[in-house]
This record gives structure tokens, C-alpha cells and sequence, in this order.
């Protein structure tokens, strides 16, 4: 585990790495984050071993103290973090997506970058499956609805795809 002291800490923990998607990884992370401590409080009550050796933490936890420079073995630092994890449970901007599929982990990673870049450094998405999407995506948030599906583009363009329909008569074939 990666959660050495470092010179340069930051005030306060303050950036997500992107497998730290939506509001469930949060909600995850503040009860491991509650478990670790517990636990250490435990060991130091009961004077046992070394508290480095019996730690263990979810990939999803490495990363994030890793993102911050945190350690977890150091009270404050935990304390950071759990204010940290508390406050974007109760203000991070929440994006729900909509896919006609589930999308994979290298796209979520690569959208979560592009959307802490471009849109906001602490947004979460919570992800949907609606499969009469077809194709592309349904993005809401609080007070806005995007449709990016291919369902409404059709929809958008019907006019024109019906003219270029009636063009064709059956029974003729284009040169």
C-alpha cells in the first residue's frame, strides 16, 4: 500500500480519480474510510502489531489517497478525507447518462477526464441502461436535458429522411 507520509500535502483532499465515478463509489468509500479508522482505533486500544501490516484497503481507496497524497494511517489525514467524501456526497454536481448499453471501463475513465476537465472537477455520474436509445446518449442534470441519441436525430431529421425516401420509387435503383 502506497500511503507513505509526503512533504507537500495539500490543505484539504480535493480531486476524484476518475474509478471514483458516481455517488455509489462515494457512498463506498466513506464506509471503508469509517471501517479503516474503526479499525485502527481498535488496534491502538488493544496495543496490537503494527498498524501498516494489517491495513488493507479497495483499489478504489488506494487511488484516491494516492490522488490526494493522503495517508491513512494518520488521523488528520483520514479526518481530511472523510470531510472531503462528506461534502461531495452532499454537493457534488450529479450528471445521470443514459446508454442503449453498458458502457465499458476505459470509456468511463476516459469520459470521467474529459467531464472533470471540461465540466467541473468534482462532478459524479450515476449511469443509465435505456436500450431504446439505440445509439449515443441522454444526458440530464438538475435543470437540463440533452438528448444525443440517435432516436432523436431521426426524429429531428424526419422530413428530410423522408424526402430522400420518396425519391426512390420501388422498383427503380439509383446509378
Amino acid at each position: 500500500m502506497a500511503h507513505e507520509n509526503s512533504s507537500e500535502k495539500p490543505a484539504q483532499a480535493g480531486q476524484l480519480p476518475p474509478l471514483v465515478v458516481g455517488p455509489v463509489e462515494i457512498n463506498r468509500l466513506r464506509r471503508e474510510l469509517a471501517e479503516i479508522g474503526e479499525t485502527l482505533l481498535e488496534h491502538t486500544l488493544r496495543r496490537q502489531g503494527s498498524n501498516a501490516q494489517m491495513l488493507k484497503s479497495s483499489q478504489l481507496m488506494n487511488q484516491l489517497v494516492d490522488y490526494n497524497q493522503l495517508n491513512l494511517l494518520d488521523k488528520a489525514d483520514r479526518e481530511r478525507l472523510s470531510h472531503f467524501l462528506d461534502r461531495l456526497a452532499e454537493k457534488a454536481p450529479v450528471l445521470h447518462i443514459s446508454f442503449s448499453a453498458d458502457p465499458s471501463p476505459p470509456f468511463m475513465e476516459r469520459l470521467m477526464v474529459w467531464l472533470r476537465a471540461n465540466i467541473h472537477p468534482q462532478v459524479l455520474v450515476t449511469i443509465g441502461v435505456q436500450p431504446t436509445i439505440a445509439a449515443g446518449c441522454v444526458v440530464r442534470s438538475p435543470n437540463k436535458y440533452f438528448d444525443f441519441s440517435l432516436r432523436q436525430d431521426f426524429t429531428n431529421k424526419r422530413e428530410l429522411l423522408l424526402n430522400q425516401i420518396s425519391k426512390y420509387r420501388p422498383g427503380e435503383t439509383s446509378a
